[in-house]
C-alpha cells in the first residue's frame, strides 16, 4: 500500500466556483455600496474568503460599517448555497480519475479554507461521497497560508511515521501551507484551475499541472 495522503484544495482545484463568483458578488456591491466591480477586479481576491471580497469593496468606496460588510456576506452566501450546484461543476477528469487516485493512495481527502457551514453542497456531489476525509477551514485555528489543515490531515491519515503528504491547489496561499507543513508534504499547483499562473509559479511548485487527468497519472506512476 502506498504511504502517501494525497490532500486537494477544493475550490479552484477539484470544482470550478468561479462563476459563483462573477454572477454573486458584483450585484450585491452593487446593490450596498453602489460600485460596479468587473471581472478584473475580482481576480486579485482570488483565494479569499468569501467575506473579505466584501470588506475590501467596502474600503475602496470608504464604507467604515461593519454591518454592510455582515449583510452582503450574508446575502452572498444565501446566493452561494442556493446555486451552488447549478453555478460549478467538477473540472474535467475528476469524477473519472478520482477512483484511480484512491487506489494508489494511503488516503485521498480535501483540505480546503471553505467553512463546514457551506459544505452541504459539496457533498451532494456525486464525487465527494468518494473520498477518505474532508478538513474544513473551520475545523482548524489556523488557514491558508498557515498549515494547520495540512497538518491535521496527516496526523489524522497520515498512519505511519513514514508516510509523506501531497497537496494540490490553484493559489499561492496552497503553496505556502504546503511548503510550511511539519510533514513531507509535496506542493502541487493546479495549473487547470487558477487565474494566476505566473504566481504560482513563481512560488516555486515541487510540481505543477495542466489538467486533473495529468496529475492523476502521475500520480499513480510515483505509487507503482
Amino acid at each position: 500500500m502506498s504511504e502517501t495522503v494525497v490532500m486537494l484544495d477544493l475550490d479552484g482545484t477539484l470544482i470550478d466556483t468561479s462563476r459563483l463568483y462573477f454572477e454573486g458578488v458584483p450585484p450585491i456591491v452593487r446593490r450596498h455600496l453602489g460600485r460596479s466591480v468587473s471581472r478584473r477586479e475580482l481576480l486579485p481576491l482570488w483565494g479569499r474568503f468569501a467575506r473579505e471580497f466584501f470588506a475590501y469593496f467596502a474600503r475602496q468606496t470608504e464604507c467604515r460599517d461593519p454591518a454592510v460588510v455582515d449583510r452582503m456576506y450574508a446575502e452572498f452566501t444565501r446566493f452561494y448555497l442556493q446555486h451552488h450546484n447549478t453555478l460549478s461543476r467538477p473540472y474535467a477528469g475528476v469524477e473519472e480519475q478520482r477512483p484511480r487516485i484512491r487506489r494508489h493512495a494511503l488516503a485521498l481527502g480535501v483540505v480546503t479554507t471553505r467553512p463546514s457551514d457551506r459544505s452541504a453542497p459539496v457533498m451532494e456531489m456525486g464525487w465527494s461521497q468518494e473520498v477518505d476525509f474532508f478538513i474544513w477551514g473551520d475545523q482548524v485555528k489556523r488557514s491558508k497560508p498557515f498549515p494547520d489543515g495540512i497538518d491535521l490531515a496527516m496526523e489524522r491519515y497520515g498512519g505511519t511515521p513514514g508516510a509523506r503528504g501531497i497537496y494540490v491547489g490553484d493559489n499561492v496561499h496552497d503553496m505556502a501551507a504546503a511548503k510550511a507543513s511539519r510533514y513531507p508534504v509535496l506542493a502541487v499547483a493546479a495549473l487547470w484551475g487558477t487565474f494566476r499562473g505566473k504566481e504560482l509559479m513563481d512560488c516555486r511548485p515541487d510540481r505543477a499541472f495542466s489538467s486533473f487527468s495529468d496529475f492523476a497519472r502521475w500520480v499513480v506512476t510515483q505509487q507503482e
